[in-house]
């Protein structure tokens, strides 16, 4: 990413949080306790928080998903999910076969491992999450009409976005989407 382009992002998220209205008065949502001084916290307040899930924002590239899935990976490796291992050394569920025995990426939806390493796997940030953004389709097609505006060859038929002729000629730019995706993920409409 440019710095030019994280600066910027940088400066909008600061006007975003300045601009929001004045809080409602709400009880706390944390409560803070306060231990005497000197002394040593018990094993049940002493236990390290679980990782949160990394977020996948708008900005974020290919590279940098895969490597926010590696402890995911990890986890699901622990628990008997085939894996592969890429040419860079990182894990990649194996998607060989057609069972629920043998296909990694069935064994790694059953429930006891979504229990177990769900808490890992990236998540979208809210902008990015269908369910969270009420702008998404306006958003998407924004996303898509910047990809063809920088000369991808997409066309829309029934109102969805597909590949057009030249499809197959064209070299995927990867920043040039990103960059699209960050400015039509805004979390705002038009």
């Amino acid at each position: 990413m440019s710095k030019k382009l994280m600066v910027a992002l940088t400066l909008a998220l600061g006007v975003l949080a300045g601009c929001s209205g004045p809080a409602e008065d709400s009880a706390p949502e944390v409560v803070s306790l306060l231990s005497p001084s000197g002394s040593a916290p018990d094993a049940a307040t002493s236990k390290a928080a679980a990782p949160a899930a990394p977020v996948i924002r708008p900005d974020t590239s290919f590279e940098e998903v895969h490597r926010m899935q590696q402890p995911w990976m990890r986890c699901l490796k622990e628990h008997g999910v085939p894996m592969e291992t890429t040419t860079e050394g990182l894990l990649e569920i194996s998607g060989e076969g057609n069972s629920k025995e043998t296909n990694g990426r069935l064994i790694a939806s059953r429930p006891e491992n979504e229990k177990a390493c769900g808490k890992l796997r990236p998540v979208f940030a809210p902008e990015l999450d269908e369910e969270k953004n009420p702008y998404y389709d306006d958003d998407d097609d924004n996303f898509h009409k910047c990809r063809v505006e920088h000369g991808e060859p997409l066309v829309r038929t029934n109102g969805q976005w597909r590949p057009g002729p030249g499809w197959n000629d064209w070299a995927p730019d990867e920043a040039m989407q990103l960059a699209c995706q960050a400015q039509a993920f805004d979390g705002k409409k038009g």
